[in-house]
């Protein structure tokens, strides 16, 4: 059943279209992503569709009666002085709406007595009110707080109290609770880590609407969406019947064809035009109006196909990344012995931890929040300041890579260019030319280290590594904050790279694509499993149905 039609939309911010001539149908049960280089548009399509913008060009199309549920990226701006409780509580609209009237109704009954027809108009807003699932919603709201990992303390809390990662969350979860029949979601697992990420997709899969989504998790896309709406760099939107992956080997395909069918065109266009200069050279030459006349009918017809012809596709820029590789290294690149870390008022962190990398791995670090990931890799690079007991031992040879999780610049008021410059020792006009393949322009090498966003952050960190010669790379949630086509910059460079890699990550994609062993931290101890995400999540379903059927054996034997 048709839920949404989108029907040749176009914005025009006032410095030409940001994009036009987007159209897509979207059918009960059906999810939608869409794709697109930063800044093309899609959270402005998204507000469209949502009702919070108008189209300059185009028709919105919903089925009469639709319920749309919104959730902005920007969801932890949101200011609210209430409690999380009521803030949840807003989801079920009608509801609530009803229960306002029973109050109402039982004011009146105690104010003017036993009155027949209060009474029975009152019986049946109860009846209503319980077929609405009105005696549910405390347990609604509980099953999805529980659901995304949230402390309950927190639904008696001041929401502007809370953290940016919390507020955002809180939105999620109304959005959930309003139960839509469109769902609208920007970015929805930005502050979710992997438990929270999964439990998401459940109940998004269980959802009997239609959805449409923007985010940079590939693997969430992967899993949620059966369409992909990919916006150019031209604003112009394609649909494709499919999920992420399968996206990305369409896409291949259609610019190789595309490329081809233009190549073609243009060489027919040559032969054309070259033939009309021919006839209209003998034409000249033998003073023949006829061979001219030819030569300037074919000439025409050129131009004609010229117009006609297919655009040039436009090609993503690659950034040529590859990091400079110390060929030197120890076998063993770290040994961990019998490594505990505590806070300073004795709690314990990580409990005698035993690990061995060997060069040439790549290993994955996975875990949920606070369990000890950073904690571990911070001690290997010799950050720590709280209480360390046990070994660490980094090869002789070892020269590493390292970008942490949160990017902080000793001198906040350097400009991008000097800062750049000072850290890499390199001439000024070489700096300008390594960050201009980071698209870091004229303007914005003269902006402050401390206002740069968090993908900018990352990306001066990557043009800064790589002019160093390392042999082992140790990331801590490198993807975090970058979008899809620098994450695809990022991973062209590390299939080139030979040496170790060491990352913390929630990126189930980057996870699949790079880790050959895992270590998984839980309640301050780790386990390793041999294997990338998909391999190690076979093995936890393994491990289960072993369990399962042991303990069905031993029920067996009573």
């Amino acid at each position: 059943m048709l839920i949404l039609g989108v029907n040749k939309i176009a914005k025009n911010f006032g410095y030409g279209f940001l994009f036009e001539d987007v159209s897509f149908t979207l059918n009960e049960g059906e999810s939608l992503a869409i794709v697109g280089p930063n800044g093309c548009g899609k959270s402005t399509i998204l507000k469209i569709i949502a009702g919070l913008e108008s189209p300059d060009q185009g028709e919105i199309h919903l089925k009469k009666g639709t319920k749309v549920a919104y959730l902005d990226q920007l969801a932890s701006n949101i200011e609210d002085s209430r409690v999380v409780y009521e803030i949840l509580k807003e989801a079920f609209l009608e509801t609530n709406k009803v229960e306002k009237q029973i109050k109402e109704y039982e004011k009146r009954i105690s104010e003017e007595g036993d009155n027949q027809s209060l009474l029975e108009k009152y019986c049946a807003l109860i009846e209503k009110f319980n077929s609405m699932g009105g005696y549910d919603i405390d347990f609604k709201i509980h099953t999805v707080v529980n659901g995304l990992d949230l402390d309950f303390n927190l639904l008696n809390q001041s929401y502007a109290t809370l953290s940016g990662g919390e507020k955002t969350l809180i939105q999620l979860a109304k959005v959930l609770l309003i139960k839509p029949n469109l769902l609208i979601l920007d970015e929805p697992t930005n502050h979710l880590d992997l438990k929270r990420v999964e439990w998401l997709e459940t109940y998004i899969k269980s959802f009997k609407g239609a959805s449409i989504i923007v985010s940079h998790d590939r693997y969430f896309l992967d899993k949620m969406a059966n369409q992909i709406l990919s916006v150019d760099d031209e604003g112009i939107g394609h649909v494709y019947a499919t999920n992420y992956s399968g996206y990305l080997v369409m896409r291949e395909i259609e610019i190789e064809k595309r490329m081809n069918q233009y190549s073609d065109e243009q060489e027919a266009i040559k032969q054309l035009e070259a033939k009309a200069k021919e006839f209209m050279s003998l034409g000249m030459g033998r003073n023949s109006s006829s061979l001219t006349k030819q030569g300037k009918t074919l000439w025409e017809r050129a131009q004609r196909m010229r117009k006609q012809a297919i655009k040039k596709p436009v090609l993503e820029k690659n950034l040529n990344m590859s990091f400079q590789e110390e060929n030197k290294t120890s076998k063993k690149i770290i040994t961990i012995d019998s490594l505990t870390v505590k806070t300073n008022e004795g709690k314990t962190i990580l409990k005698d931890i035993n690990i061995e990398i060997c060069a040439g791995e790549h290993v994955a670090i996975l875990g949920e929040n606070g369990t000890g990931k950073s904690t571990f890799v911070k001690t290997i690079m010799g950050e720590q300041s709280l209480p360390v007991t046990g070994d660490v031992y980094v090869g002789p040879s070892v020269k590493i890579g390292y970008i942490p999780q949160i990017i902080e610049f000793r001198d906040g008021n350097q400009t991008l260019l000097d800062y750049f410059n000072k850290a890499v020792g390199l001439p000024i006009q070489i700096c300008r030319s390594i960050l201009s393949r980071f698209k870091f322009y004229a303007e914005d090498v003269s902006k402050r280290v401390k206002n740069l966003s968090g993908g900018e952050k990352m990306k001066v960190k990557m043009a800064e590594l790589l002019q160093q010669e390392v042999n082992t790379l140790i990331f801590d949630e490198p993807t975090n904050h970058i979008d899809i086509p620098t994450k695809e910059v990022l991973e062209n460079a590390l299939e080139e790279f030979s040496g170790t890699l060491v990352f913390i990550s929630h990126d189930r994609f980057f996870i699949n694509k790079f880790a050959d062993k895992l270590l998984v931290f839980k309640n301050g101890r780790v386990k390793e499993y041999l294997g990338n995400y998909d391999d190690y999540k076979e093995a936890l379903a393994s491990d289960k149905n072993g369990q399962e059927t042991g303990r069905k054996k031993k029920n067996d034997n009573l």
